[in-house]
Order: structure tokens, then C-alpha cells, then sequence
């Protein structure tokens, strides 16, 4: 008759603090990188590493100079011994990726450098000029290891995002996606 059918939903949280795997790890649903933590907030110069800053944001909201310095690629190849599967002791870098989003018009330059004299960028840079609305880009060059946005005609302009993966042995690809004015020039050197 006036029977009440109540019921209590369970709420599991499961916490994983660092963890590596061994072979790869499928989704079949996806991945959520949500909350605070993957934000980092970095309004001064600093040296990434991989276990704070990749795969999160690096978020500049400062106008003032800011550099950011990659870590040095480490592309350590698995002994011959290790195994099954890869060695979890390798320290190798080779894939991680750093996101930079700059979110206002720089009044000092933004500088993402690599780490030391061997390794390089390799990709490109596309602007959109402010002052003709036309999309221009750069290519970087053989010996390219720097990006510098200085807030008018090499980028940083409203906003700017820089990627960078670790390809393989002293090689990153990079990507910048920003706004300039003026006479648009090359961000790479």
C-alpha cells in the first residue's frame, strides 16, 4: 500500500597517485583532465619537468618578461636486458608534452628555450596580424631553439599558445598559434 522504495547510490573514489604502466592504457570512453591541478600558473621564469608541467597547462596572465625552459630531451633507449616490456626505470622523455597558453598582450617577452647547446625545435608558427586579420606563417630553421614572443610583430598579441612534444633524440616539435601587429616576423632563433 503506501510502501516507500528508497535507494542509496554509493559514490566510489578511487585515488592513483603517480603511476607507470607497462603497455598501454585504453579508453574506451575517454579521459577527463579536470580540476585545479592541471592548471600550473607560472607568471615568473622557470624550468619545466616533466613530472610538474607535462601534460598540464602552463598558464601566463603576466604582461611583464617571462622564460620557460624545457627540459633536456632524454630519448634513453631500454637496455637489451630489460623486459618483459619496456624497462619502468628508463627516465626517457621522448613524447611528453608541454602546453603554454599565454592569456594577455605581452609588455615583456615570453621565451620557451631548450635546455642546452644539442637539442632543437622543429614545426611552425601561425599569426593573426590585428592589423589585416590574415593569417601569416613561419617555418622554424635547422639550428632553431628558442621562441620569443614579444608581444607585437613576433606574437603574444591577446594570446598565445605554444606546444612542445620531445620527438626523439635532441629534437622537440613545437607549434605556436598567436596574434601580432605590425609587420609580423619570426618568433623562432
Amino acid at each position: 500500500d503506501g510502501l516507500e522504495t528508497r535507494s542509496t547510490l554509493t559514490r566510489r573514489i578511487i585515488i592513483m597517485a603517480n603511476t607507470t604502466f607497462a603497455g598501454p592504457v585504453i579508453s574506451k570512453k575517454g579521459f577527463y583532465n579536470t580540476g585545479p591541478a592541471n592548471v600550473i600558473d607560472a607568471d615568473s621564469s622557470t624550468s619545466l619537468t616533466v613530472a610538474t608541467h607535462a601534460g598540464r597547462i602552463v598558464h601566463n596572465d603576466a604582461a611583464g618578461a617571462v622564460t620557460y625552459t624545457l627540459p633536456a630531451v632524454n630519448a634513453t633507449a631500454d637496455s637489451g636486458i630489460s623486459g618483459p616490456g619496456p624497462s619502468l626505470d628508463n627516465l626517457s622523455n621522448v613524447g611528453a608534452t608541454f602546453t603554454i597558453i599565454n592569456s594577455i598582450t605581452k609588455t615583456g617577452d615570453l621565451v620557451v628555450q631548450v635546455a642546452n647547446s644539442t637539442d632543437v625545435m622543429s614545426g611552425g608558427a601561425f599569426y593573426i596580424d590585428d592589423s589585416s586579420d590574415n593569417v601569416v606563417g613561419f617555418e622554424t630553421v635547422a639550428a632553431s631553439d628558442t621562441i620569443t614572443l614579444n608581444g607585437s610583430t613576433t606574437g603574444g598579441v591577446t594570446y598565445a599558445k605554444i606546444v612542445c612534444t620531445v620527438l626523439a633524440s635532441g629534437k622537440w616539435s613545437v607549434s605556436v598559434h598567436t596574434g601580432c601587429t605590425s609587420t609580423p616576423a619570426t618568433c623562432f632563433s
